[in-house]
């Protein structure tokens, strides 16, 4: 299907001014954070604003890299500081080139995330799958039609939610 495109590469021209306004000239160390630094640093911290050097583009990766200023919870922050050259090494490693060349420990309360990332599952009722099934019944691909059937059951149950 080589008319499909993925949603990353749809999104991605639209949303990254947007990051680079913020500093953040790659949403991946956002949303990867957790995968990019390990459990038990995510748990501790988490990522802030990414300074250049002046005059320095972020698209440009052959410059200097960035300061990423990372919020640590309270009374973690000494701690965390003598894990810094690592948490660089990792994010360089996660980007393949030097994207950050310092990062600055500020400690203060940072947002509370879900532990959980996976949702409860919702069972559909038996009125749910009929319904969808009904719709669904005249697909001759079985696949495709499986797979409209678990959206179908999933979006009319979470709309009844």
């Amino acid at each position: 299907m080589e008319f499909m495109k993925s949603l990353d590469k749809l999104s991605r021209p639209i949303v990254r001014p947007m990051l680079e306004q913020y500093g953040f000239a790659h949403g991946e160390l956002v949303a990867q954070w957790s995968a990019i630094v390990g459990d038990e640093i995510a748990a501790r911290c988490s990522p802030g604003k990414l300074s250049w050097p002046r005059g320095r583009d972020a698209g440009n990766r052959q410059a200097e890299g960035a300061t990423l200023a990372v919020r640590a919870d309270r009374g973690v922050g000494l701690a965390l500081s003598y894990e810094t050259t690592s948490i660089i090494e990792r994010i360089n490693a996660f980007f393949g080139y030097q994207a950050v060349t310092s990062i600055k420990v500020v400690q203060g309360d940072r947002p509370v995330r879900k532990t959980s990332s996976h949702p409860e599952p919702v069972i559909p009722s038996a009125q749910t799958v009929t319904a969808v099934s009904a719709k669904t019944s005249g697909i001759s691909d079985e696949s495709l039609k499986t797979a409209l059937d678990r959206l179908g059951q999933r979006a009319l149950t979470r709309s009844n939610l």
